[in-house]
C-alpha cells in the first residue's frame, strides 16, 4: 500500500513492528518517496501530531489484539490532522470463508489473532473521537462467488456471510466539530 500511495507524488510513511519486514520494505522499495518506521502502531513514538492528511490500515487490525487496536485509533487521530481521515479494509468474521475457518474447516491464517467485526470497529474508532464517513462491505475476488455474494449481501439473515471484506473510513474532525458533546470529551 505504501507503495502504491508513493506512485501519486504522495509523501508516505510506513510503519511495521517487524525489523524484517522494515527491511524488506527498504530493499524493494528504498528508491521511492517513502520513510519506513519499525514501531508499535499503538505508540508512534517520535511521530509529530497532526502531521498526516491521511492513514491507511489494509489488512492490518485483523493482526492485532483489541487493546492494540483501541492504541493504534487513538495514535491514528493524534497523528492526522483535522479533516484528516482513516481508512481501514480488513476482513469480515461473519463471511462464510472466515466461518468455515473458524471451525476449521478451510485453512486459518495463524497470524490473523483477532478478527473484528465492523460494529466493533467503527465503536472503537468513535471512543477514539473519529467521525464516521462511511462503511460498507466488499465482495470477494474468487470468480463467480463474487457474483453471487453481490446479490446475497442485502438479504437480512444470510447476507452477512457474503460480505467479505469491511471498508471503513473515518474522520478527524475539525477543532469546531469536536467542541462540546460526544466528541468534545477529548
Amino acid at each position: 500500500m505504501t507503495h502504491f500511495c508513493s506512485t501519486f507524488g504522495a509523501e508516505v510513511v510506513g510503519v511495521d513492528l517487524s525489523p524484517a519486514a522494515i527491511e524488506a520494505a527498504r530493499r524493494l522499495f528504498g528508491d521511492a518517496a517513502i520513510t519506513f518506521y519499525e514501531r508499535d502502531v499503538s505508540d508512534l513514538y517520535g511521530i509529530a501530531d497532526e502531521s498526516f492528511d491521511k492513514a491507511v490500515s489494509a489488512d492490518l487490525v485483523e493482526h492485532i489484539t483489541q487493546a492494540a487496536f483501541e492504541g493504534m485509533a487513538r495514535e491514528a487521530f493524534r497523528v492526522l490532522k483535522p479533516g484528516g481521515t482513516l481508512s481501514i479494509y480488513t476482513p469480515n468474521p461473519t463471511h462464510l470463508i472466515e466461518r468455515m475457518k473458524a471451525h476449521n474447516l478451510l485453512k486459518q491464517n495463524p497470524t490473523h489473532i483477532d478478527l473484528k467485526t465492523k460494529g466493533r470497529l467503527m465503536a472503537t474508532l468513535e471512543a477514539a473521537n473519529f467521525h464516521p464517513r462511511m462503511a460498507y462491505f466488499t465482495p470477494s475476488f474468487f470468480p463467480g462467488f463474487n457474483l453471487v455474494e453481490r446479490v446475497m449481501m442485502p438479504f437480512p439473515l444470510v447476507g452477512s456471510l457474503f460480505r467479505y471484506r469491511i471498508c471503513i473510513s473515518v474522520v478527524k474532525p475539525n477543532n469546531e466539530e469536536r467542541i462540546g458533546g460526544k466528541y468534545g470529551e477529548i
